[in-house]
């Protein structure tokens, strides 16, 4: 007997359950979506242009990889107040200017470049 498209749903959304992957609704305006699809296109002339999820999923490995980069790096210094190593999620002194967790997030924020 064949599956309803109810069934056939439910199997597919197990299915992906199973192998990790975690379907998200993103919302974006009219000016993100043409962004988008002119990057999906830019980033490859002369082929078939990344899909929008394909690009999105690849820029989330791009940034995660900037991300670990730049723990790296700050991992290498320590806070100005107390000395503990960087980066750090809390301290006591962190109402204090000269404490990293004070200000330590400008470092770590996504930026726009213009």
């Amino acid at each position: 007997m064949a599956m309803s498209s109810t069934e056939r749903k439910a199997a597919q959304r197990a299915r992906q359950a199973a192998a990790g992957e975690t379907k998200i609704e993103l919302v974006l305006d009219n000016q993100e979506i043409a962004m988008l699809t002119d990057n999906c296109a830019s980033r490859r002339p002369g082929r078939e242009p990344y899909g929008m999820t394909e690009y999105i999923a690849l820029l989330i490995r791009q940034d995660n990889a900037r991300v670990r980069s730049r723990i790296k790096f700050l991992s290498k210094r320590q806070c100005e107040k107390c000395g503990d190593q960087l980066p750090m999620q809390d301290c006591p002194c962190k109402g204090e200017s000269a404490c990293w967790v004070h200000r330590g997030w400008h470092e770590t924020k996504l930026v726009i470049a213009s």
